[in-house]
């Protein structure tokens, strides 16, 4: 795994699970949920024929099951605990060589540009306090470029996660003005400066950790456009 050297022992510590959260994302109840969801984002998106997609954060694997299972697609799971991906590794045995479990750090993705057709990202920018930024610069860089004269569109980046909300933002801003927090209009604007074009944005829906008038729950599907 690549990783930042600078990294000091809590940013290491926030970019993995807790033992509640651990519980949380391995539970049957988690798995459906995640399927659920992915299945309404996926309807927003057109993968191509066996679309080669990267998921950030795999936790125990249900999204990667659901790509290879029902899209057809060859996914390579990847999460920055080593816990999560052996546990996955173990879940996704069964579909052999069409799933490839890594443990990645995704403000390094160690895959060439233009790898992928799809990058798959459920709760896991938040994650990376201070990092968000180059995590998307890096799902960017590895996500099919548009082709137009062949009339290939570019490819997808879609995700979930809890973004700051305005009122929450501006205090966190006057309180620690160095922390680069996940806020929404920050993070719509990081997409749009990596050419990832939103096709489908939801906000505010059903989830546990979303605390009304802290964070918001976002829900997206963005095509790179450049």
């Amino acid at each position: 795994m690549t990783t930042t050297s600078s990294d000091n022992w809590f940013l290491r510590r926030i970019m993995k699970l807790t033992c509640f959260e651990r519980r949380l994302i391995n539970s049957p109840h988690h798995a459906r949920h995640t399927q659920q969801t992915a299945l309404a984002l996926l309807e927003h998106v057109s993968l191509p024929p066996q679309s080669r997609c990267l998921e950030i954060g795999c936790g125990q694997g249900a999204l990667a099951r659901l790509l290879v299972e029902q899209y057809g697609a060859q996914v390579v799971a990847s999460d920055y605990d080593p816990a999560q991906v052996a546990l996955a590794q173990e879940r996704l045995a069964d579909l052999g060589e069409r799933v490839e479990l890594r443990v990645v750090d995704a403000r390094a993705i160690p895959f060439d540009a233009a790898a992928f057709d799809a990058v798959f990202s459920f709760g896991v920018l938040h994650h990376i306090p201070g990092g968000w930024r180059r995590a998307l610069a890096e799902i960017a860089r590895v996500l099919r470029s548009p082709e137009p004269a062949e009339g290939k569109p570019g490819g997808w980046f879609v995700f979930t996660d809890l973004v700051v909300a305005p009122r929450a933002g501006r205090l966190m801003k006057r309180l620690l003005p160095r922390f680069d927090q996940l806020e929404e209009a920050a993070l719509q604007a990081c997409l749009i400066q990596n050419g990832l074009h939103l096709e489908h944005y939801a906000y505010g829906q059903g989830e546990l950790m979303a605390v009304v008038g802290l964070m918001n729950y976002c829900a997206a599907a963005a095509r790179k456009s450049r």
